[in-house]
């Protein structure tokens, strides 16, 4: 193999491990508004919902990422998405941050979620940690 085969077969390795080893945002996983009973098995599923890169999927619709784009660099992480949403016959686009914040002895894995258009706000409780 010529030096300079193996020099790319290295890089071409080596970015591929990057790809592998980027993780997921976040924001991914299942979480609930109103605390932590909301995730139990058997609550209201209309407080639950599950985050993807992909898709955000609640109760009854189902959001799918446009776009996203990482918002801060260090300390809390917030994300802008932006997504197509159809549930109960209707389509709508919608822009929202989400802003993860960190687990601590005193707070559970939080998320808020704030729409772009009206500024509403919702609070979430991670369910799978």
């Amino acid at each position: 193999m010529s030096m300079k085969r193996a020099a790319l077969s290295l890089l071409m390795a080596a970015a591929a491990n990057g790809a592998l080893a980027q993780e997921a945002p976040p924001y991914v996983g299942r979480w609930a508004v109103e605390g932590p009973d909301a995730c139990r098995d058997g609550a209201n599923d209309d407080l639950k919902a599950s985050f993807s890169t992909t898709a955000i999927e609640y109760y009854a619709s189902t959001c799918r990422v446009v776009s996203s784009r990482r918002l801060s660099k260090s300390g809390n992480d917030a994300y802008r998405l932006k997504m197509n949403c159809e549930g109960e016959g209707v389509k709508v686009s919608r822009d929202v941050t989400l802003i993860v914040l960190e687990k601590t002895g005193q707070r559970p894995d939080l998320m808020l979620q704030i729409d772009a258009a009206t500024w509403a706000t919702l609070t979430y409780q991670r369910c799978d940690h």
